[in-house]
């Protein structure tokens, strides 16, 4: 048996992140060519449930390596604290191998191909199956199944064995332990959590004995999958799918009292989610990271579903955000459409003019504006979402602001928020205002007597056009300043057109509704200053106790000091997110820029 642990440290941190990413993810599907062993999308049924699948891990590290992560967990600058890291966390841990029978090197080095895990119907309850190709790891795996079936064991379940063809299946039921079956065959561990599923998928291995329809045969299944290739065929490392109305559907039906539940679900349109999927695509041409997201569903959508209103409409930075954000996201949406769809849905339940009655007068009650004409009708059709850094350097020193388009800024301005700031002011005497510029800003002033976080404060006020709401008045003050000035605007920035150019590129004849901006640097620069930052790393170190990771993280930030921070952001670079709508659903790409 290899032992890993021969290799360098920052190998071992790389497969620690494609097996936590690979156990949340899965791949695409290869053809099955004649002869060959099937792959998961032909092993596993069709009606599959939950799917998991990394095609083949040997080329997710190989590919993670590459990646701007990757690149700097190699940096000589970072790499012996990220060894410290990792030999400390791997000495906390060494606990596992009394558990497992392998150390964490070992179990880390066992997958060295294909990884699927699923959940898949029975006529009983659904059933966790999974595979794993271990190749030449097989002796490590074999380790791991062996304190295994100790355990299953000495808990009283019984033993069995079953030859299926050429393979030899093994089953475990009985004792205090949920039922358990595998075998192994050609460097690959086939297992289930039920002995009758682990015959089923010894027979379809083998390609005999058994009517089978595979997932790779399933419309809605494939279609997501073929959406989630990358712009110029890249195929994924890793994909997932599921389907949640019949996850939901096997999962309860054992239970009468959700039969209702079920009729509601079909009430509200919501079986009209056919399934969701995705991909993760590593390292591909011009690009750090692709990861899509699928959203499929009915074309006649009803009930809730019709309240999912996109629309195409500007996406270019407003005047009053800067290019110091940490993220900027702008949604265009129907909200017009949106509201009348819930307004249908409450008085299908609740009786003719529900809605309007109850929903909408209560919440004008309680605002002390009308609802539905100084609010919604109110709603131009356009959302904003900027996070910045405010300083001094907290641990929740990131601030939330949200821009909301309007119809009419001066009777928002003049009427419909003072009359809400008099109500809020009638319940908190600690709501307060000022006049910035020409804009009224209303604020909740908290005491704040803890150094260490940013005590929280909601603010609103017109600015422009713009109805803002923020947890921090520096947030919106920052804001109009920016609008007031026209100085380094977002949209003017080289980082921001690069995306956004990406962005256009990929959309090419299609319209998109949302987008969304990031910068990783500016995040990661928040966590460098509190880690350089001596009263945070003793905090950190009082949060670490019977914790491993946080244990491991404080030794290496105690043991090696940080370099500077150029050293880290070298290998940083924007990425970005669109939305776009189609026919038969919701289709979300994010990506990372390479920096080279």
């Amino acid at each position: 048996m290899k032992s890993s642990s021969l290799l360098p440290t920052s190998r071992m941190l790389k497969g620690l992140a494609f097996f936590a990413l690979g156990t949340t993810f899965t791949c695409w599907l290869p053809a099955l060519a004649f002869g060959q062993r099937p792959s998961a999308p032909r092993l596993f049924p069709e009606k599959t449930l939950l799917y998991v699948r990394v095609d083949d891990t040997r080329d997710l590290k190989d590919k993670l390596s590459q990646t701007s992560m990757g690149r700097l967990g190699e940096d000589p600058q970072l790499k012996p604290m990220i060894g410290t890291f990792y030999s400390t966390f791997s000495q906390l841990v060494q606990g596992m191998q009394n558990v497992v029978g392998v150390n964490l090197d070992e179990l880390l080095s066992i997958p060295n191909g294909e990884l699927a895990i699923a959940l898949v119907p029975t006529k009983k309850e659904p059933v966790f199956c999974g595979l794993i190709e271990a190749g030449d790891e097989l002796p490590a795996l074999e380790i791991m199944v062996g304190r295994l079936e100790e355990r299953l064991q000495s808990q009283g379940a019984e033993k069995k064995t079953k030859e299926i063809g050429k393979i030899t299946v093994t089953m475990f039921s009985g004792g205090t332990r949920a039922a358990f079956g595998y075998f192994v065959d050609s460097g690959v561990l086939v297992f289930a959590s039920s002995p009758d599923q682990a015959e089923s998928l010894a027979q379809i291995w083998q390609g005999s004995g058994i009517d089978h329809k595979p997932l790779s045969d399933n419309r809605e299944f494939t279609s997501i999958l073929s959406r989630c290739v990358g712009t110029a065929g890249e195929r994924p490392q890793v994909s997932f799918y599921v389907n949640p109305i019949a996850l939901y559907r096997e999962s309860a039906k054992q239970n009468a009292s959700t039969l209702f539940v079920l009729g509601t679900l079909k009430s509200l349109g919501i079986e009209g989610i056919k399934g969701i999927g995705g991909s993760a695509i590593m390292a591909p041409n011009d690009f750090d990271s692709i990861i899509h997201a699928h959203l499929l569903l009915d074309t006649n959508r009803k009930g809730v579903l019709r309240a999912v209103r996109p629309k195409s409409g500007p996406t270019e930075p407003e005047t009053w955000v800067n290019d110091q954000v940490v993220s900027y996201g702008t949604m265009n949406w129907d909200f017009a459409k949106t509201i009348k769809a819930i307004a249908e849905i409450a008085d299908t339940f609740g009786g003719e003019n529900f809605f309007e009655n109850n929903v909408v007068a209560n919440g004008s009650k309680q605002l002390g504006v009308d609802l539905r004409k100084d609010v919604f009708e109110q709603l131009e059709g356009r959302v904003s979402l900027v996070q910045l850094i405010l300083p001094p350097k907290r641990i929740n020193s990131q601030s939330n602001l949200f821009g909301i388009h309007i119809v009419d800024a001066q009777r928002m301005k003049t009427d419909v928020l003072p009359k809400f700031f008099e109500k809020a002011k009638t319940g908190d005497a600690r709501w307060t205002s000022k006049l910035i510029g020409d804009s009224t800003i209303y604020w909740l002033e908290f005491a704040n007597n803890n150094n260490t976080v940013r005590a929280p404060q909601p603010t609103f006020g017109m600015v422009g056009n713009v109805l803002m709401f923020s947890d921090s008045l520096q947030s919106i003050e920052q804001a109009i300043s920016t609008d007031s000035s026209g100085d380094d605007l977002l949209s003017d920035s080289i980082e921001f057109k690069l995306v956004q150019d990406r962005i256009k590129s990929q959309i090419k004849d299609k319209e998109t509704s949302i987008i969304f901006y990031q910068r990783p640097e500016e995040s990661l620069r928040l966590f460098y200053d509190l880690a350089n930052d001596p009263e945070n790393v003793n905090r950190l170190e009082q949060m670490a106790t019977n914790n491993p990771f946080f244990s491991s993280l404080v030794a290496a930030l105690k043991s090696k000091e940080l370099p500077p921070f150029e050293v880290i952001a070298k290998y940083l670079a924007p990425s970005g997110a669109f939305v776009t709508e189609e026919e038969d659903g919701l289709h979300y790409t994010a990506f990372s820029l390479r920096r080279e």
